[in-house]
């Protein structure tokens, strides 16, 4: 066979070589020949300075080699969208793991795929596998939750969907960066089988079972390496024991040294190569430090996913079948929002709501008339449009049903902007609108104004460099940086009400109002926010001045302000005791779930809480409709009200979906991807996060997320799989075959029969169990049903959780409609990671499965043996 197999390559390669010779050009230049010729080709007409040069960005992209004809690697923000200009805003991470539907998220991950195509990218850096360690977690809503079985199959099928659109997926964060608190550089310490068993099996299965080219290393050290010198992590693990053969690169600027990261794995250097470049790396391998084949196997891997991906033969042209905002990427928007909304609670069958019965509906909330399409940071997507609830409200009932709006509260990063038409510049003409705006070419408002004009609004962010659009924002002779601006006129209400102003900006700035200091942020400091509250009287004309410097950086302001929440309960209590029913939006936001920080407690923000119960004191039949990428706590209210949907962050097509589930035109399926606790006490992170020292110690090892609630018996607001429907589904006819099997023990990772070695996922080599069973829709409507398949080991060497995840399937089913399931459950599902032998094994001994409709809600029970 070896032999045969010999004569296949070294035909392979000569006609390569023929066909290339009669071409007269190069055999890497010829798309028809063999992915390894071409790169072993190319590499071979590579000066040592060109192979460095490769293994640096210039932002977005990597360097381009004119001699050799090599083009730059494109690449764009991702997870939920392509991050370039305008793009489709899908569901966040956590939704499509809610939704329990991989060929859902196949196709989402294609729909991106071909939408970085239409942007010219051919990089996509995501999917965020990171587990879900605390729930407090900034980067939560990017990752697919709390099992490492679950975000492994979203992982899978997210890889899939963007690589068959021949744009390069990029997993991420490598490896256990589960918080943002000090991620640039606190130091995780996870023993080896709680890495292998909960943070390492997704990354796994996108490198083994998706064939991932691509892999970004995490800002962390992880016991005690950074990860993106982290020789065990990189190159033990990711390319030895899982053979991944794609490029590793760093997340942006994680990268803090030269050879000892080159050693280390680390293939490319991101945003740019500002440590493994010629002048540090190049003297590294000519003393000896860095071997030269370490620097060929980088520049390999690179070209490799280039050759694999199609990127060089497209010649820095776009790969065809791009588009962008579809219909049909609407609509699978729109469906992925649908399918991953979880109904938590639903007393007395409030919901669905029937249209055709309500004659007045309250919409409140501050998140009703805003689209929550996804947190903040690099996932942040810019999309076409977005529907609001209370707009997709509005447009289902239609003209019949009245509907009374009312935020009943601000949220934190919502300021509406001061509008022209309640603003007059000083000295300006009768009627004229806005502020006189005074630019200087200094910090401290000194001297002879460079240029006076009339602001209209105060509100711009820009760039360290102005881009051509930017330069609207400032007149001429003011640059990016080292200016300072005073607006002055009078500012008049036209309601006599408590105001809220808020003032946000990159660097200093205060606010003067009726001759008095309002707000005072005058420091240098990077989006620094103040608030005030003031009692204003309508029609009234107050003198108003706004002083702001920038000093270096990116130069950003935005003055707003808004009714005190005071004044928005009292409205948002009316409005509810005059409807038929009230639909209370509230939540988070970009502003608390989002990339560098950590939330720093896990109710709902200020004055939220206290909502919620005014209104269903006004109204018990209110619904609360929330936004979040991760659990909250919600035991001040939770049992008042009788109905609540977790949205997540839905993208786009946030309130269409809403709107679709809420009034019964399609019923929730989704199931929670974490478990919901009651209090952060419950958690098994507490007392483990933020860490102490610069080191955050896991000692909860495997014990994460229900693994832990099972094993401490702690009761959960909402267990993990949980979910309601408006219809009813029963489980019968528990098979587990066959009722005994020998499963050999591990194999060395360096065995060629070891599963590893054929690129197949860890465990899958040996007998199987089949698990067979019914599901029925016993109720009135369609619905879909996630049947989770769990499986316990009843008495282990290791401690080991009650019950982990191995299986599960989404069945859509009509009323009375009863269909056969059958799932496989192989070596995989009763294996442990075992320190001593550095190694899965699976020991002899009885096993249960358990069926069910979430973790704690078990239907049916087997067994079998493992002799």
């Amino acid at each position: 066979m070896r032999i045969a197999a010999i004569v296949v390559v070294a035909l392979a390669l000569v006609g390569g070589a023929c066909t290339a010779a009669r071409q007269g050009r190069a055999l890497y230049k010829d798309p028809s020949a063999p992915l390894e010729p071409r790169v072993d080709d190319l590499l071979a007409k590579m000066t040592l300075e060109e192979k460095i040069a490769l293994l640096g960005g210039t932002g977005f992209e990597t360097k381009a080699n004119a001699r050799l004809g090599i083009p730059e690697l494109t690449m764009s923000d991702g997870p939920v969208g392509v991050r370039w200009e305008k793009s489709t805003a899908f569901p966040a991470g956590v939704a499509m793991a809610a939704s329990w539907d991989p060929d859902l998220v196949t196709r989402i991950g294609a729909a991106i795929g071909r939408e970085a195509k239409a942007h010219g990218r051919d990089v996509l850096l995501g999917p965020c596998l990171n587990i879900q360690r605390v729930p407090q977690g900034g980067r939560n809503f990017e990752s697919f939750g709390e099992d490492p079985y679950l975000a492994s199959r979203m992982a899978v099928a997210y890889v899939r969907g963007v690589q068959q659109e021949r744009v390069i997926a990029t997993p991420k964060h490598f490896a256990a960066n589960n918080q943002e608190t000090q991620r640039n550089s606190i130091d995780t310490r996870v023993d080896e089988r709680t890495l292998y068993e909960i943070y390492l099996p997704a990354f796994r299965a996108a490198v083994q079972e998706a064939n991932a080219w691509a892999v970004m290393s995490a800002y962390n050290k992880l016991n005690g390496f950074w990860c993106s010198e982290n020789p065990r992590l990189l190159t033990d693990i990711l390319k030895r024991e899982w053979g991944f053969n794609g490029l590793v690169m760093s997340d942006w600027g994680a990268v803090h040294s030269a050879a000892p990261t080159a050693n280390a794995g680390c293939d490319l250097e991101m945003p740019r190569g500002d440590n493994m470049n010629e002048k540090q790396l190049l003297p590294a391998v000519e003393r000896g430090e860095v071997a030269v084949a370490v620097i060929d196997d980088k520049v390999r891997r690179i070209l490799r996913a280039m050759f694999a991906m199609g990127v060089f033969d497209r010649h820095g042209r776009p790969a065809p079948g791009g588009v962008l905002d579809t219909p049909a990427h609407r609509e699978l928007a729109r469906e992925a929002a649908i399918d991953a909304a979880v109904l938590l609670k639903d007393e007395g069958t409030l919901l669905p709501l029937d249209a055709g019965r309500l004659k007045s509906i309250a919409v409140i909330g501050p998140n009703a008339a805003i689209a929550r399409t996804g947190g903040s940071g690099s996932s942040r997507v810019t999309p076409f449009y977005s529907v609001s609830p209370l707009e997709a409200v509005r447009k289902r009932v239609g003209s019949t049903v009245r509907i009374a709006y009312g935020a009943g509260c601000g949220m934190r990063g919502d300021p509406t902007p001061l509008e022209p038409k309640y603003l007059a510049p000083a000295g300006g003409r009768p009627g004229s609108h806005g502020l006189l705006a005074e630019y200087f070419d200094n910090v401290e408002l000194r001297g002879t104004p460079v240029a006076t004009r009339i602001d209209e609004r105060i509100e711009f962010s820009l760039g360290r460099q102005l881009t051509p659009e930017e330069t609207k924002f400032l007149p001429r002779g003011i640059r990016a940086q080292n200016f300072s601006v005073r607006w002055t006129g009078s500012l008049t209400p036209d309601k006599t009400a408590e105001y809220e102003f808020t003032a946000r900006a990159d660097d200093g700035v205060r606010v003067f109002l009726d001759g008095a200091v309002l707000i005072d942020g005058w420091i240098q400091m990077p989006r620094s926010g103040k608030q005030a509250t003031i009692r204003l009287e309508a029609n009234h004309a107050y003198p108003i001045k706004i002083e702001y410097f920038q000093k270096s950086g990116a130069a950003s302001i935005r003055i707003g302000w808004r009714l005190a929440d005071s004044e928005l309960l009292r409205a948002a209590v009316e409005a509810a005791r005059k409807a038929d029913i009230a639909l209370l939006f509230v939540g988070l936001s970009a502003s608390y779930d989002a990339e560098g920080s950590d939330r720093d407690t896990l109710a709902l923000p200020a004055n939220q809480e206290q909502l919620i119960q005014a209104i269903v004191a006004a109204n018990p039949r209110t619904v609360v409709v929330l936004n979040s990428g991760a659990p909250v706590v919600m035991e001040t209210w939770v049992d008042r009200v009788p109905a609540v949907l977790e949205a997540w962050y839905p993208g786009q097509e946030a309130g269409n979906a809403i709107a679709a589930l809420l009034f019964g035109d399609r019923t929730p399926s989704g199931k929670l991807p974490a478990t919901f606790l009651k209090r952060w006490e419950d958690s098994p992170a507490y007392g483990h996060f933020p860490g102490q020292n610069g080191t955050v110690d896991y000692a909860e090892g495997v014990f994460v997320g229900y693994r832990h609630f099972d094993r401490a018996e702690i009761e959960p607001r909402f267990p993990f799989g949980y979910g309601l429907s408006y219809t009813t589904f029963a489980y019968r006819d528990l098979t587990v075959t066959p009722e005994a099997i020998t499963v050999g023990s591990g194999l060395p990772f360096d065995s060629p029969a070891h599963p590893l070695a054929q690129g197949r996922q860890a465990g899958t080599a040996g007998p199987q169990i089949q698990v067979g069973f019914d599901i029925e829709n016993t109720g009135t409507r369609e619905g879909a049903e996630v049947a989770q398949v769990y499986v316990r080991d009843e008495q282990a060497s290791v401690p080991r959780p009650v019950r982990e995840l191995k299986a599960f399937r989404k069945i859509l089913l009509k009323p009375g409609q009863r269909q056969r399931v059958t799932v496989t459950l192989d070596r995989s599902a009763m294996a442990f990671y075992d320190v001593n032998r550095h190694d899965w094994v699976v020991e002899p001994g009885a096993f249960e499965v358990l069926v069910g409709s979430s973790s704690r809600d078990i239907r049916l029970r087997g067994r079998f043996v493992v002799k």
